[in-house]
């Protein structure tokens, strides 16, 4: 669902516009044209991914792996899969239902397993703090906090006195 994928986008930082999402069959060679130009001119526009908000590219790198890696993972993909089902039980396919359905049940699912992983890759540089871990991720300490203690207590990451680590 391009709703996902847009979704996804905007909790790493990345302008949702630069996704589009268009159909044209084999016969419409002028109209795949104009589509591929118009979204190649519309990407010249913005400049590279981290452009809008001013970010390193390594930042930028890293919000894209861990992003690719929360994607990926069994409990974001069987959210997006039950969403699947709730449309095609509920009927209701409105541009609306899909945005509230996603926003409820597949963003939070990809958010958290989204910091998780970027907590992962920050955390191969050596400790940091729960506080500076939640500014660099964009989340609050509260939310972190959540989301760290199922990984220290499955012996991912442990507890240092210069902060969290990678066990």
């Amino acid at each position: 669902m391009a709703e996902a994928a847009r979704q996804a986008l905007e909790d790493i930082g990345v302008d949702p516009e630069r996704m589009e999402l268009e159909w044209a069959s084999a016969a419409e060679g002028p109209r795949f044209v104009e589509l591929i130009t118009r979204c190649v001119n519309s990407i010249k526009e913005k400049g590279p991914l981290g452009t809008e908000s001013n970010e390193a590219e390594e930042d930028v790198k890293r919000k894209l792996e861990a992003a690719v890696e929360a994607a990926s993972a069994s409990k974001v993909r069987t959210s997006f899969g039950m969403l699947a089902k709730k449309f095609h039980k509920d009927g209701d396919y409105s541009p609306e239902a899909i945005k509230e359905a996603v926003a409820a049940k597949f963003t939070p699912a990809f958010r958290k397993e989204r910091i998780a992983q970027e907590i992962k890759l920050l955390l191969k540089k050596g400790p940091m703090s729960i506080t500076k871990l939640a500014k660099i991720v964009g989340s609050t300490k509260a939310e972190l906090e959540k989301i760290v203690a199922p990984l220290i207590k499955k012996g991912i990451l442990k507890e240092e006195k210069k902060g969290l680590a990678l066990a």
